[in-house]
């Protein structure tokens, strides 16, 4: 048991780490890292999640919509939740409530999740980790991208619209194109030559480790609060989540394995997407990265417990 644990944690935590201190020490732009994120939510994640899919066979394919739908619900829970609590509680804008929400509903599936799938369910966790990554791809953040579109909108624009519109611009997205492509390729029994399929492998290899260090940096560059407002979103996020999980892998039915792969993805810490997405649209981040810092620091706690319990 501890030996998994190790494996599976402290490479996530150590490159994580490397990236924070070559933020604070300045060897590396941590105010700003869009250059690398291109690279890894545009090139080396696509390719991944492409390669993955590809490679599979339709009856395991065919086995993903328990994770999926388990995943799905559990999040847009959470996102109501905060978006309501944020909104009305706090009286804090809607575009602002939205990012709050997806930072705590959207798990840190890119960075995070990868390896740690990997690690805990070998091949399988792969597919594990992209039904998660394409859930918040082509549901949460478009979801959040029509509450920050709407905040700029000219009245008389439908909120239906706008969701309409951010779902369709996500959909062109490689994040989302990649995974479905694969998918085809899978389902229509397509055998890609292996130098094809190993382009795109060694092209993915980059996504964890580059994630992992992108994410240190732009921890590097928060200033961190540590209200009581912040410190109940972590743990809603580290927590919570994966224990809203539970009852939700009881009534949708699925082999045990995703059981346990469904609440330790749940229990992953926050993800960068909704400080990302604030950054774009200059709504306040300061929340955003807030949270995604302490919920990081919390996970070295949340996330071993949820380990050792789910392995």
């Amino acid at each position: 048991m501890s030996s998994v644990i190790l494996i599976s944690l402290v490479p996530i935590f150590a490159v994580m780490a490397a990236g924070y201190f070559a933020g604070k020490r300045g060897r590396v732009d941590n105010r700003n890292v869009a250059s690398l994120n291109v690279l890894t939510m545009e090139f080396a994640l696509p390719a991944a999640l492409f390669a993955t899919t590809a490679q599979a066979s339709r009856t395991v394919l065919a086995e993903q919509w328990p994770l999926l739908l388990t995943l799905l619900l559990g999040m847009l829970i959470v996102f109501a939740f905060v978006w309501a609590l944020l909104r009305h509680a706090s009286g804090l804008s809607s575009s602002v409530s939205a990012v709050g929400a997806l930072t705590v509903s959207l798990p840190n599936f890119a960075a995070a999740g990868i390896p740690l799938a990997s690690a805990v369910f070998g091949t399988t966790g792969k597919l594990y980790i992209t039904t998660a990554i394409v859930s918040g791809a082509i549901v949460m953040s478009p979801l959040t991208l029509a509450f920050l579109e709407a905040s700029r909108a000219r009245e008389g624009t439908s909120g239906l619209t706008l969701l309409l519109t951010s779902i369709g611009r996500s959909m062109l997205k490689p994040l989302v194109i990649a995974p479905f492509l694969g998918v085809a390729v899978a389902l229509l029994g397509i055998a890609l030559p292996p130098y094809i399929l190993r382009s795109f492998e060694l092209l993915g290899q980059a996504t964890a480790g580059v994630a992992l260090f992108v994410t240190g940096l732009i921890l590097s560059a928060q200033k961190v609060s540590w209200s009581a407002r912040i410190v109940f979103l972590a743990l809603l996020c580290n927590i919570v989540q994966p224990l809203i999980a539970i009852p939700l892998t009881h009534l949708i039915p699925m082999p045990q394995q995703m059981t346990h792969a469904a609440i330790l993805l749940m229990a992953l810490p926050a993800g960068f997407f909704g400080l990302l997405f604030a950054l774009r649209y200059q709504a306040d981040s300061r929340d955003a990265g807030s949270i995604m810092v302490v919920s990081t620091l919390f996970s070295l706690v949340t996330l071993t417990l949820t380990l050792s319990l789910t392995t």
